[in-house]
Formats: C-alpha cells, sequence, structure tokens
C-alpha cells in the first residue's frame, strides 16, 4: 500500500470476550487498517455495513452459523463488494463457509503470527 492510500475500512463481528479482544488487537496493530466499527451480532453488523460501506469484514465464528452466513450473503450484495475474512474453528466449517462466499478462512487457534501474515497479505490484495 502507498503513503497515499487511505487505510482499509474495516468492520469486525465477534461476541464480546477473548476473541474479539485479540481480533482488535491485531486489526489496530495493523496500520494499514482502519476499524470503523466492531458489533457483537449479525443485525446490528448488517446495520453497520451499511453505515461505513467498509471494504473488509472480519467476521469470527462464534457468531451463530446463521449469521455468519447471512452477513456474507449481504457483504456479498454491496456495491463494492466487501472482501470478506471469516475465522473458524472447523474443517467442515471452513468448507461451508467458503461455500457461502467468504473470501479468505482464517483459524481461531492460528498464532498472532500467522494472523498479521493474512492481514499483510490483505492489504495487498486491497491496497
Amino acid at each position: 500500500m502507498s503513503d497515499n492510500s487511505q487505510p482499509i475500512s474495516t468492520v469486525l463481528v465477534s461476541r464480546p470476550g477473548v476473541m474479539q479482544a485479540s481480533l482488535r488487537s491485531s486489526l489496530a496493530a495493523c496500520s494499514q487498517i482502519a476499524l470503523v466499527a466492531i458489533s457483537g451480532d449479525g443485525l446490528t453488523a448488517m446495520k453497520k455495513i451499511r453505515q461505513h460501506q467498509p471494504r473488509l469484514l472480519v467476521i469470527d465464528s462464534n457468531l451463530l452459523d446463521e449469521e455468519v452466513e447471512s452477513l456474507l450473503v449481504v457483504a456479498q450484495s454491496e456495491q463494492p463488494p466487501i472482501c470478506c475474512l471469516v475465522f473458524v474453528s472447523s474443517a467442515h466449517q471452513e468448507t461451508a463457509i467458503l461455500a457461502t462466499g467468504a473470501d479468505i478462512v482464517a483459524h481461531r487457534d492460528w498464532s498472532t503470527q500467522e494472523l498479521h501474515t493474512v492481514l499483510r497479505k490483505l492489504v495487498q490484495l486491497l491496497g
């Protein structure tokens, strides 16, 4: 990303707790990402997506499967489309989430370094 580029506006969707705090911290550590909203549920997240029109949507799989799927459908229908990163806890969940429309899937048990690698790749992709 060049110095003239704006940070990538991002909405984080995760229920409050350790994972949300960890994701918030990791996103904040990436200077090319601007966390514009955080939501703990799918309905509020949909409102935040429409309000902020982010370029990146980060979803934690600690939501109900139906919420994650609905968020992906909404995100894919937005203009311009949003890049969706979803954190999953199993290979089965990964397959289902990718089929629903996630652009990138990460595993919840990844190390901080692995997460930062994915974020750098996203910045390059979206930058």
